[in-house]
């Protein structure tokens, strides 16, 4: 019996449950990282003046409605969809580069699990925004963002969002499990935050929807990756 023939018949065996799963995670990949995309294109503060509370309140105040409800409608979805399409990306590199993908995987989720919680403040900017920009509201705002625990938050959202895909695009560097060039768009998508505090306000924009791009355009190969696996790898 030819390889081919071999391939084909051990295809037809797996059972429909595991050829979903590959096709679920697949596809957390593409949508997760393509929300991510169209919620950082469509944030109304990446469109303001400078950084802040109050900034981005007002941009909120002063955009479309379609646009606040696309960002956050996307962000919902990437909130959910990306952690999954990262565990996916590290199961990948984990037959070749076990270390490297353990460590990548735990510190993308410390850093990419708290995106539900921003979600929920973008939308408390918007019903603010919409409100009339009390005063008040706005203080209210600055002091729940300034908090302890919205303070950690920020952190490991900080240090898990740029380290962790770093991380998981060398280990999939490594392992070969996707292109060389994939591997580098999700190695370096995030790497210039780095460079924020000496550029201005609207160049650190334009450097993070680079980065969005860039996980964009690696996450495809890696979703194909996915789907291609052999069923038979124990890895």
């Amino acid at each position: 019996m030819s390889s081919v023939e071999n391939q084909s018949q051990q295809n037809n065996t797996v059972p429909i449950i595991y050829r979903l799963q590959r096709l679920f995670f697949a596809v957390s990949i593409v949508l997760g990282t393509a929300a991510i995309l169209v919620a950082a294109f469509a944030n109304p503060p990446y469109y303001g003046s400078q950084q802040g509370i109050a900034t981005a309140i007002a941009t909120n105040a002063t955009d479309s409605d379609l646009m606040d409800q696309t960002h956050l409608v996307a962000q919902l979805i990437a909130a959910y969809l990306l952690p999954l399409g990262f565990l996916a990306m590290a199961w990948l590199a984990n037959r070749r580069s076990p270390w490297l993908a353990s460590i990548g995987a735990f510190i993308t989720l410390l850093g990419f699990l708290p995106l539900a919680l921003y979600v929920g403040q973008d939308s408390l900017f918007y019903d603010i925004a919409r409100w009339g920009s009390n005063p008040q509201f706005v203080d209210l705002a600055q002091r729940w963002n300034n908090d302890g625990i919205m303070a950690y938050y920020g952190i490991m959202f900080g240090l898990g969002t740029v380290f962790g895909p770093t991380l998981l695009g060398i280990a999939l560097w490594r392992s070969r499990a996707i292109p060389v060039w994939a591997a580098i768009c999700l190695t370096f998508s995030r790497l210039p935050v780095f460079l924020f505090p000496f550029v201005s306000y609207h160049v650190e924009t334009a450097f993070v929807l680079a980065g969005v791009v860039l996980l964009f355009i690696g996450s495809i190969p890696a979703a194909l990756a996915v789907l291609s696996a052999p069923h038979n790898d124990k890895s």
